[in-house]
This record gives structure tokens, sequence and C-alpha cells, in this order.
């Protein structure tokens, strides 16, 4: 499908305007697109060019959700944008299906998504920050967003939205980051952060004696990632795993479904809005391989190694794990700044707080009478966050939005003729007159 086709705004006025174009933006797009009666949508993305998380992983790692739970097919399973639509283009529809896999390799998976973008190219400014929006009021009620935006070179531009988007703020894993704070540096031990370890994780493959001991230090999906790779070289010693998620120790239950949080109002600059959701997601199936590789290092080697979970509260057990391991794998204390950082100074007055829709969308709600009903802002998240997974229903949220957005600019349309042809009356009746 050709970007030349899509329906592009040559204003600066916008149906929609959404910040960033991840996953849940370009969702969005598609959505747009094939709507019956598409809207002026921009995605304003500060990034030079369309990138993802997933090449950050081990190229063999998989998503967790099947494929289906891509960024249209739930909303509309005829759409052009489906992943079997990519795999048809790509000519490996019928080698995907061979493979007897219904979860997408995350590498294949971040090349379908940049496919998808490249189809909206005309609709996305990249290099483009935004830095501020400003409600812009008629008789004391704000009727639309003015959004500042800066370019690369510094310049600025002021584009015009009743509806704008943008992504949920970003959570702070505490449990993780307190790992980090864990005495590591004693003794010749050496500390590698999880990126340095994909990319030399040859190193330490190769045969030794005595055996390499290793621990890893993490709470998230990539410390179960790590772990199951280090399972599958036989030439380790014993593997010990130092965390704070009870799920990742033996004989919990590996797949415990929780209910979605209920419909609330909270803090919306402040804090991240959602609950905390967990380090691991509800799929089984890596920690299922994980315990299955580590009873057949155990059996393999007669019980000399083994794989060690130590929860970090046991501070006596922790100590004990890390000074054993002659490398230790931690992860990497990155700070994470909320993406609404002084974004909406001129906002805040206004806002009550949110509502969360469901996992990956939340309509920010206004104080009453300070906004117009069809002026919002709605929060995205596709829960992409390390590149696992999706939002099951982020094809479906977004096509909601897509819905609410073009029902409100055909009424905005109707109300405009509406008015001008009033206008074309009068003028006539004064004519006469």
């Amino acid at each position: 499908m050709s970007s030349k086709d899509l329906y592009v705004a040559q204003d600066a006025t916008y149906d929609l305007i959404c910040v960033g174009f991840g996953p849940a933006q370009i969702a969005t797009a598609i959505a747009n697109f094939e709507s019956p009666r598409p809207s002026n949508v921009i995605f304003l993305e500060q990034k030079p060019s369309f990138s993802w998380k997933a090449s950050a992983h081990l190229l063999r790692s998989r998503m967790e959700n099947a494929f289906i739970y891509d960024l249209a097919t739930t909303r509309n399973p005829r759409s052009a944008f489906t992943y079997t639509s990519y795999l048809l283009a790509k000519d490996r529809l019928i080698s995907f299906a061979n493979s007897d896999r219904m979860e997408p390799l995350r590498i294949e998976f971040e090349d379908y998504l940049r496919w998808c973008a490249d189809s909206f190219s005309k609709q996305v400014k990249y290099g483009h920050k935004v830095t501020s929006v400003i409600p812009e009021r008629r008789n004391g009620v704000v009727k639309s967003w003015q959004v500042v935006v800066q370019d690369a070179a510094g310049g600025t531009q002021t584009l015009r939205t009743k509806n704008f988007a943008f992504p949920a703020p970003a959570s702070r894993d505490q449990k993780a980051r307190s790992l980090i704070n864990l005495n590591m540096e004693t003794g010749r031990r050496r500390v590698v952060s999880y990126d340095e370890y994909l990319g030399g994780r040859n190193a330490l493959r190769g045969p030794r004696e005595p055996r390499l001991d290793v621990a890893v230090v993490g709470s998230g999906s990539k410390t179960a990632e790590i772990v199951d790779d280090l399972l599958t070289c036989s030439n380790l010693g014993n593997i010990t795993v130092v965390t704070e998620n009870e799920s990742l120790v033996p004989l919990q239950i590996l797949s415990k479904e929780t209910a979605p949080p209920p419909p609330r109002l909270c803090s919306l600059w402040v804090k991240p809005t959602c609950e905390e959701q967990p380090a691991l997601s509800d799929t089984s199936e890596l920690l299922q391989k994980v315990y299955d590789r580590a009873y057949e290092k155990q059996v393999a080697s007669k019980g000399q190694y083994s794989l060690r979970i130590v929860l970090a509260r046991d501070a006596s057990n922790t100590a004990e794990a890390i000074a054993q391991a002659g490398i230790v794998i931690s992860e990497t204390a990155t700070e994470t700044r909320l993406v609404t950082d002084g974004l909406f100074d001129q906002v805040d007055a206004l806002v009550l707080g949110c509502r969360q829709r469901s996992e990956s969308l939340e309509e920010v709600q206004f104080k009453r009478g300070t906004v117009a009903e069809d002026c919002r802002m709605w929060m995205l998240n596709a829960h992409s966050d390390e590149g696992r997974t999706l939002a099951k229903d982020i094809a479906i949220r977004t096509g909601e939005i897509a819905r609410v957005v073009a029902a409100s600019a055909s009424t905005n349309a109707s109300t405009n003729d509406a008015g001008r042809r009033e206008a074309d009356r009068t003028m006539v009746v004064s004519a006469r007159i």
C-alpha cells in the first residue's frame, strides 16, 4: 500500500494529533485509514526514524502473544495491515504456518511494525518534539488544543486540534531498581549489564575448568530470558537468580490470571496512572522452559550443577549467592522520565484525573464546564515495554478512538455547513430588504 494514497491534512489544523509513532500510534493510523471517513491525523515522533526495542533482545526470542494480536486483526481481519498480510507480502506465510508456532519472532515482529509504519510516512513528522499543549478558549470554555512543536533544527511550529493522544506515563519498576544497590563490587567478580551480556555472550560459553558459576540479578522478563539462554550452555556451572519477583520461584503457579484494574480517577501527571503491572506477563511458556532446562542440567550433571532462585529479601542468601559467582549479570538502572514532564503545565488546572478504559487506553477527565465535550485527550499504552508483547486490545481500542474522532469531525463539519447556510440565508434576506 502506497503512502501517496493516504489522507493527509495540508494545513496546521487537525482532527487528531498523536505524540510518538510506536505500535499504539501505528494501530491508530491504520484504524483511521480504514475508517469510512478518515480524519486529519498527524503523528509527531521525536526520534529521527521508526525504531522499536526488539533489537535489544536475543534474536531467537519470541513475542508472548499469538500473531493475531497484531495492529489490526482483532478489529478488522480483512485489513491489509494484519500480520498475515505482512507474511504474505514477504513470501513467508507458508513457512510461518509450517513452523507450528503461534508467536512471531520479535525481530520479525519489529520488521512487521516497520512495514506498517512505512505506509504512513506522509502522516508522520520524525525529529519533531512536542514541547507544550495550550488550551484554546472561547467564552471561557476550552474548544481546542494548541500544540507547540520543535523540529530537529530548533524551529517551532504551532498546530491545532480538538483531540490529542499521547503515550501513557512510563512506570518505574522500583523492585528491579532496588536490586542495583546490592553489594556486587567486592572481590574479583566481573559485573556486566544485560546489554553487555547480549553483546558478548559467546565469550562465556566456551569450555573451562572449573566451570564458571553465574549469578543473574533482576526481576523482569529479560531476567528469565537470559537465564533460559544460559541454561542452553552445557559448559557453565551453577546458575543463581537473585530476584524480588516471586513468580520466578519454583513451585509457584506459573500462570495466574489477574482481573484488570477497575475504572478509576487518579493523579495524572504526578505518577503513572495504571496499577503496576507484574514483571512477567501471564504467559508461562518461558518459565516452564527455564524449569525444564534446569531439571535437565541437574540430571545431566548428576546433581553437581543446578539452577537456584534466591529472593532478595533474604540478605544472607543473597550475599552468599553473589559471592560464589564468577560473573554477575545485572539489570541496568536506567532512569525513566514521564513523557508528560512540562508538557501540560497549562492544562493541569483543568484536569480531574483519568478514566481507565482498558489495559491500553485511558481517557483524561476534565473538571465540569472547563472543556467542551468534543475536545478530548487520551493516553495510549501498547504495553510493548522491552519488546515482549502488545496489549491484546490495542487494535480494538485505537479503532474506538478513530470512530470518535471521525464522528466529531463529521459533526463539526455539519455544524459549520449549517452555519454557512444560515449566514447565506441572512445575506439573501438582507439583500432583499
